[in-house]
């Protein structure tokens, strides 16, 4: 990672009211990636509120395992995990259908009013989606929808590996289909690169936003 390079997008970064982070998929590290952006973002002075306003999986035995637990910490440690995530439940299945099997049903108005909940600017406030931009978060929508709804820049990650550029195209033609503004796509380099694969450089060429591998 270009240290200065990534400085100087963190203190743009830095000046949004917020983030919506989302995928290309699901496993591809957002919540990996936003606790140590939230770290760098609090070195800056920065007062981050984070919201993850569904998580499935939701185990009350491993608590610290939980996406909710690490963007607390992450953020300051001291705001409670009912107002981080709001809606937390058992199976680890999409959320409408996890919600369903607990006779619970959530809707997009309702995530987005959960998260702005005891949100105060100018607070930095990050919201986590569940899954890819286009994955199912309530019965009603998409993550998509969310994101609409509380109008904030997206950050987009994807796992850096060979054949992410056709998901990573895909998923910001819906997000500009959506008429929202792209704050960036960090790569996550979760497995190592084959040799000759440059993903940064090929969608540098293709895409007039900001590109940051992750190291």
């Amino acid at each position: 990672m270009n240290s200065s390079y990534f400085a100087a997008w963190l203190q743009q970064l830095s000046q949004l009211p917020g983030i919506f982070m989302t995928g290309t998929d699901t496993g591809v590290g957002k919540t990996w990636i936003g606790t140590r952006l939230l770290q760098h973002l609090r070195q800056l002075g920065i007062q981050v509120t984070p919201r993850k306003p569904v998580e499935s999986g939701w185990s009350t035995e491993q608590i610290t395992d939980s996406d909710t637990w690490k963007l607390a910490l992450a953020a300051s440690g001291f705001q409670p995990l009912n107002q981080i995530c709001p809606n937390r439940l058992l199976a680890p299945l999409s959320p409408p259908r996890a919600a369903q099997l607990e006779g619970k049903q959530l809707k997009i108005q309702q995530l987005a009013q959960q998260c702005r909940e005891h949100y105060q600017p100018p607070n930095f406030l990050y919201v986590e989606g569940a899954g890819g931009f286009y994955s199912p978060v309530a019965s009603d929508g998409l993550n998509a929808d969310l994101a609409a709804a509380l109008k904030l820049p997206i950050l987009l990650v994807s796992e850096d590996r060979v054949g992410c550029l056709n998901h990573i195209l895909l998923t910001v033609e819906a997000i500009r289909t959506r008429q929202l503004s792209l704050a960036g796509i960090i790569l996550n380099p979760i497995h190592p690169a084959p040799a000759g694969m440059d993903n940064q450089q090929d969608l540098r060429a293709l895409l007039e936003v900001p590109i940051i591998r992750w190291s």
